[in-house]
Parts: structure tokens; C-alpha cells; sequence
């Protein structure tokens, strides 16, 4: 537990409201039955939170309904992941079209609205032999967090306040996948006119960053912006005031050999990912990085409060 047991009582008060407003308003169910039986996939995921999470309410889901499951999660990396996917090591995992646009399909536009992004991502697909699922209305963007503090302190509102009004030296942390992406480190520090010689740049594990910066061994920490930690840890994500990220949002993708094989998998699936909004999944987050409940726990109990399994 990395939050002082108050900040942890009120999030968990605020996750269990998040909870019984999905209950409220969920429709009957859409649970399949047991109509994956005889379904047998490889689920993965890449080695963060959020996709561990959305993987493991793929698997349950799967579980629940009569199917079997071998448990693939957590696969260090966004390429390593979908070349996992595309060898066969894996069947399915939950992509985000700004990842597939930009660093599979290496286009560069970035000022695409979200559901213009998903057709062309899906589209584009096709000669890859994957097959996208709907995508969520969240969009977990990769966003820079400073404390709340030092926001005031220095006067921070947007990307351009980091750039322009933190002291000579200040520590920017990065994980390792963001320094080498297209839409990573070069480009933003590019789009934001920011020197490497007036900064400081520190590579963490990504998970670590939050912490980091909370604890001021980062001045700005590279995070996401759906992650639960950004409000337990008294951080705030500035403006976004020149247009540099692409959307992310996030959909099921899997093998087209997957989907002829089962298509009542494909059609059973589908209606996730309307579930799961950027609050929704603020708190599914949190419940794993902060309050240290286990992923698959937290994967039923989502499935069953928004009425996919009975």
C-alpha cells in the first residue's frame, strides 16, 4: 500500500459508489451461457494495470461462460505483445488504436478523432489478419503528471508551463518503452520545444513513476491517463495545449484464424468494451495499484456489477 489509509478509505468509499452506480443502471445481462463451450484461446496482455485488467475480464468472461482459458497476461512491451499475437504464441489481447496507428502501422497523423482512428486502425488491419472488436469510449493517452504542489508552486496549467516554467535541471521520468516509440519522448520533447540540456531525463519502470513523483525524485512523471494513482497521490495532468498524442482507446484484437474459429466468441465479446468508461476504468485501476486487490477479483466483480455475467 503506497497511500495513507485515509486517502485509501475515501477511494475505496468512492470505488464501492462507482460499483453500485453501475449496478443500478445496467441492463439485464448479457451473459452467454454456455455458449464458448468448447472455446480454448491464449489470452495475453501487455505488462501494465490497465491491460492486465482488461485481459483478465476477457478471461473470466470466457470462464464463466463455458470456455477455457490459458493464461498469457502480462508480456513486457506493446511489440513483443502483438508479435506474440501474430505468431500464434497468443489469440487475443486489448490493443489501443493510437499504439496500432502509429507504431505497427507507422503512419504519423495524430489529429484524428477517435472513431476515425479505429476504422482506419481496423481497416488497416485486415492485411495483417487481425480482427478488432468495438473499441471503449476511454482513452488512456499517455500524460505527463506533476504534484498538485508544485503545479501551484510554479504556476502549472498546461504541456507548455512544464516546458517553459520548471527550474534549470528538473527531473522528467519516462519508462523505457516511451523513450523509443514514435509517439514517445523524441517527438514530445520535439512538439514542446524542450532542451535536453535543461532538463534531467530518468528511466523507471513504469509503475515506479507514480510513487516517483509523489515522492519529488521526479519533478513531471510520464503516466497514463486513466491510472487510478494520479488522484490517490495528489498528482494533476496539465492541458494537452499542442496537439501531439493520438487517441487511445482500447478494443479486443484478435487473430482472424480466432475469430473463424469461434465466432460466437467474437459476438459474445462484443459487448464489453460499451462497459467500461474512462471512470470505470479509473477504478478498476485503482482498485489493483491502490487498494492491492488481485486482478482477477477485480475482473469478476466488474463482470458481474455491469450485468455481462449473471
Amino acid at each position: 500500500m503506497q497511500v495513507k489509509s485515509h486517502k485509501v478509505v475515501a477511494i475505496a468509499a468512492a470505488i464501492a459508489l462507482a460499483v453500485v452506480g453501475t449496478v443500478a443502471t445496467s441492463t439485464s445481462a448479457n451473459a452467454a451461457g454456455k455458449s464458448l463451450k468448447g472455446v480454448k484461446v491464449i489470452v495475453g496482455s501487455k505488462d501494465f494495470t490497465e491491460s492486465i485488467v482488461l485481459s483478465k475480464i476477457v478471461k473470466q468472461f470466457i470462464i464463466a461462460n463455458g470456455g477455457t482459458v490459458v493464461d498469457k497476461t502480462n508480456i513486457k512491451g506493446s511489440s513483443t505483445t502483438r508479435e506474440a499475437m501474430v505468431s500464434g504464441d497468443i489469440n487475443l489481447y486489448w490493443e489501443y488504436t493510437g499504439t496500432a496507428w502509429l507504431v505497427y502501422q507507422k503512419q504519423t497523423d495524430v489529429n484524428i478523432a477517435p472513431s476515425t482512428l479505429y476504422t482506419k486502425v481496423a481497416a488497416g488491419d485486415k492485411m495483417n489478419k487481425v480482427t478488432w472488436g468495438p473499441m471503449t469510449s476511454f482513452n488512456d493517452t499517455y500524460a505527463w503528471a506533476i504534484t498538485k504542489a508544485n503545479a501551484t508552486k510554479y504556476g502549472i496549467k498546461t504541456y507548455s508551463d512544464l516546458a517553459k516554467k520548471l527550474p534549470a535541471g528538473s527531473a522528467w521520468c519516462v519508462e523505457s518503452e516511451f523513450q523509443s516509440r514514435p509517439d514517445g519522448w523524441a517527438g514530445f520533447k520535439k512538439a514542446y520545444s524542450i532542451s535536453d540540456s535543461n532538463i534531467t531525463t530518468k528511466v523507471l519502470d513504469t509503475g515506479a513513476i507514480y510513487q516517483a513523483t509523489k515522492d519529488g525524485q521526479c519533478m513531471v512523471g510520464e503516466v497514463f491517463a486513466t491510472d487510478g494513482r494520479i488522484g490517490a497521490l495528489g498528482l494533476m495532468v496539465p492541458s494537452e495545449d499542442i496537439s501531439y498524442f493520438p487517441p487511445y482507446n482500447a478494443a479486443i484484437t484478435m487473430t482472424d484464424a480466432t475469430a473463424k474459429k469461434y465466432p460466437q466468441l467474437v459476438k459474445a465479446l462484443a459487448p464489453i468494451a460499451a462497459k467500461i468508461s474512462n471512470a470505470t476504468m479509473q477504478n478498476l485501476n485503482a482498485r489493483v495499484d491502490v487498494l492491492g486487490e488481485d486482478a482477477d477479483t477485480v475482473a469478476k466483480s466488474f463482470l458481474s456489477a455491469s450485468g455481462l455475467v449473471k
